[in-house]
């Protein structure tokens, strides 16, 4: 008797412990829609997990893979805004190389006439390095890869060879010990960062380090903290490289990809119920929500776009370029082309720890 009664009360721990895991990733929460905009959908680009803005072409770089193709070779691809439905837009820009190719995160570098394409590859857990031609095709120039880059998720570049790349978890993301440290939010992430000659620990302890960028005047670092449910804000060193952590800005959903845009304003695409996704990899008629979430330069946080699933489901990156919004997401075959609304007062109170950036930066040698 004593025996079923111990079993009895692990059993009832455990299941309470699941009800609150589920419950703190907004698992039970109902998204409705909300979006003051307009948004049309571009059809035809399978699993645009992120989009990277190049302002001064006016044109978009969408990191390209069907997740559910264990075997699909993954693509670049370049839309022009101005327009976006010109028959090259559906060509891969990469021409092929390298042959292994499962991009994920993509980064924008441009400067002093040199134009690169920074992307994570996770079919060999690296980082590739294009050279972007005047018409965006891409040619390939350098694999970068390291024994510590062992689940590598996204990109921010900060120099011809020289770049950020985020570690989601020690184990592989696709392990079950990855898994398991994604639902305690055990801090099993880093960010790693390449100087163009040696790789170094940036940063350390995230839980899930995801999406990462860098603002217009390189002094900030915005890294994803996907089962945190959080964005790190690091202070940079521009001539070291050096992080340190200033704050950490709490949100209700969980962030994937960020960009940093002109102004100094983060926009994160989101995950209001992340534990969705494994249903949704297995089951093509399965949806869920969708939210890009704009951090200002104020301090403000505003949610710009929710929707339950029915337009886009499984949003993971926001781009905004002027009055424009580019949303992608992990598994559908589109993404969304969106006319942000006039501009509105914020909503949300700033966080105690203050803005995620002071002031209006100047911009640096970026898209």
């Amino acid at each position: 008797m004593r025996i079923a009664l111990i079993l009895v009360a692990v059993a009832a721990l455990a299941a309470g412990f699941g009800w609150n895991a589920l419950n703190s990733f907004n698992h039970f929460a109902t998204v409705e829609r909300r979006f003051d905009g307009r948004c049309a959908p571009v059809t035809g680009i399978v699993g645009p997990e992120d989009i990277k803005i190049d302002a001064r072409a006016r044109r978009a770089f969408i990191s390209s893979t069907d997740r559910r193709d264990p075997s699909a070779r993954g693509a670049i691809y370049v839309f022009d805004l101005a327009n976006p439905l010109a028959q090259s837009a559906w060509r891969d820009r990469t021409m092929g190389a390298p042959a292994e190719f499962r991009p994920l995160g993509v980064d924008y570098y441009e400067a002093e006439g040199v134009r690169r394409l920074f992307v994570v590859n996770e079919a060999n857990a690296s980082v590739e390095l294009f050279d972007v031609g005047a018409d965006g095709d891409l040619t390939h120039l350098e694999t970068f890869s390291e024994r510590r880059l062992t689940s590598p998720n996204n990109v921010a570049a900060v120099g011809p060879r020289s770049f950020y790349v985020t570690n989601d978890t020690t184990p592989h993301r696709d392990t079950v010990l990855a898994r398991a440290h994604f639902l305690a939010r055990t801090g099993a992430g880093h960010i790693l960062y390449q100087d163009g000659v040696a790789w170094r620990m940036a940063a350390g302890g995230l839980r899930f380090a995801n999406g990462v960028d860098v603002s217009p005047d390189g002094e900030r670092l915005y890294a994803a903290e996907t089962s945190g449910m959080a964005v790190r804000v690091y202070d940079r060193d521009i001539d070291t490289g050096a992080l340190a952590l200033m704050r950490e800005i709490p949100l209700a959903a969980a962030p994937d990809n960020l960009n940093a845009d002109e102004t100094g304003d983060v926009w994160v695409g989101a995950l209001p119920r992340p534990l969705d996704l494994p249903r949704i990899g297995a089951d093509r008629e399965a949806r869920t929500a969708s939210e890009v979430i704009r951090l200002r330069a104020s301090g403000f946080i505003e949610s710009v776009y929710r929707d339950p699933g029915e337009e886009l489901s499984a949003s993971t990156v926001g781009a905004r370029l002027g009055d424009m919004l580019l949303i992608g997401a992990l598994y559908d075959r589109k993404f969304l082309i969106c006319d942000l609304p006039e501009p509105q007062l914020p909503e949300s109170a700033p966080t105690e720890s203050g803005p995620p950036e002071s002031g209006r930066p100047e911009p640096r040698g970026r898209g």
